[in-house]
């Protein structure tokens, strides 16, 4: 229950943080239950969606479901987005990426990256179709966060200090193997064998893209694990719709 509490307190804003301070090995830990999370997370946005879709057309209720996946986390993966997304248009060195990340200022660049994704996701979620969509939206959360935890277990920080780069220590391969085997059994339960094909697409993609972030950034932070986290959300998004509306 702690690891669930401390994931939860990690990934959205709600208060339900553990009543102590975090121990040594609390963030591995809840890394195994990041799914769990975005689960519960998803869950929600299908029930925005399905409330949504009874008063209004598909687009509105796609605006809400991303309104509200933003309420709930805060915003914190789509500012890790902007982030990186200013970073390397900045054009910099590695040291310069990194203070362009540590900027809180958002550039030109990365507001028309942060504007294109959000318009991708608002046509995705749209575009999904048939009764059983809802599943679609439910599993989106799952497979996101699966890919925070993959760049955090494989690849190494590029930003020592903070809790980005505790998380990423703590965070192990056997911590990756857990939250990797409840993210597929989730998915299978929701989308069957199309489930099993989006888990094996999301994390062949963020291996991917945590390689060639840790290449351009020399290594992970937290704003990368962000900018994941979204990528793997609107993958699985336009898979998964191509897969439902043939």
């Amino acid at each position: 229950m702690r690891a669930l509490l401390t994931s939860i307190s990690f990934l959205t804003v709600a208060p339900v943080a553990p009543r102590t301070p975090l121990r040594e090995g609390d963030l591995g830990r809840a890394a195994v239950c990041f799914p769990l999370v975005g689960l519960l997370l998803g869950l929600a946005l299908a029930a925005v969606d399905h409330g949504a879709r009874m008063l209004w057309d598909p687009y509105v209720a796609s605006a809400l479901v991303i309104g509200a996946a933003l309420l709930v986390t805060g915003g914190l993966h789509l500012d890790g987005f902007l982030d990186t997304a200013d970073a390397l248009a900045s054009r910099r060195d590695r040291e310069g990426m990194l203070a362009v990340m540590r900027d809180a200022r958002i550039g030109a660049l990365g507001a028309a990256a942060g504007t294109a994704l959000l318009l991708a996701k608002l046509a995705a979620y749209g575009h999904l179709g048939g009764h059983d969509h809802w599943r679609t939206i439910a599993a989106v959360p799952v497979l996101g966060r699966l890919g925070i935890v993959l760049a955090a277990a494989v690849f190494p920080t590029a930003r020592p200090g903070g809790l980005g780069a505790r998380f990423a220590s703590e965070a192990g391969l056997r911590h990756l193997l857990g939250a990797a085997l409840l993210a597929a059994a989730i998915a299978f339960g929701l989308l069957q064998w199309t489930g099993l094909m989006l888990a094996t697409a999301a994390i062949a993609g963020s291996a991917l893209l945590g390689w060639w972030l840790s290449r351009r950034f020399g290594g992970l932070t937290g704003d990368a694990y962000g900018a994941i986290n979204e990528a793997i959300e609107l993958a699985v998004l336009l898979m998964a719709g191509a897969s439902l509306n043939r």
